[in-house]
């Protein structure tokens, strides 16, 4: 079953962030990589109409989407966040806080108003997540979005997106827990 995205859904829904930058994270603390699970959620759960769960025995997938106007809110908690972790705890926090400002304005830039950004997309069960992204366009259809935006980059499964018609808009490096990663910036008509 599809539905909209719900506030019960928060605390799987953190847990399953940890698919997407496990990697980049995992020789760091606990509490650290909590830290950035839980608020990369928090940072793309800014508009519940174009975000969808997929339920199944329990939540199996989740898309949070926004349209281009929607605005992070949650700067503020995570600076009140912040003081729970240690210096060298706080830098990477922070770095990957620009890493994903950085990222979603490059998706911005590439944007009307009349479109929406997918920020994050993350499925555990075969098949789910064409279903999630397919009633995503249906809702952008009715709403009369235009495009559908998203960045990814190497660390993600960024061929998922070529080969689900989206069109490679824009190329580039950032950087992210001393890492250089080659991020993209895909469309897809709706």
């Amino acid at each position: 079953m599809i539905r909209n995205f719900k506030d019960s859904d928060i605390k799987t829904a953190c847990s399953f962030a940890h698919l997407v930058w496990g990697g980049l994270y995992s020789d760091c603390s606990e509490r650290l990589q909590k830290f950035i699970y839980d608020f990369t959620v928090e940072y793309y759960d800014l508009n519940r109409i174009f975000s969808f769960s997929f339920v199944d025995d329990g939540l199996k997938g989740f898309i949070l989407a926004a349209k281009k106007a929607d605005s992070v809110q949650s700067s503020g908690k995570f600076h009140e966040k912040l003081e729970n972790l240690n210096d060298t705890e706080q830098k990477t926090a922070r770095e990957f806080y620009d890493y994903l400002e950085f990222c979603g304005n490059a998706a911005k830039n590439a944007m009307n108003d009349d479109d929406v950004m997918m920020g994050l997309f993350v499925s555990t069960q075969k098949g789910c997540g064409k279903q999630m992204f397919e009633k995503l366009v249906q809702t952008c259809r009715s709403k009369g979005i235009k495009n559908i935006y998203l960045w990814t980059d190497t660390v993600c499964d960024f061929d998922y997106y070529a080969k689900h018609g989206f069109i490679q808009v824009k190329e580039f490096y950032a950087s992210v827990n001393n890492k250089k990663i080659k991020t993209f910036v895909y469309k897809k008509p709706v």
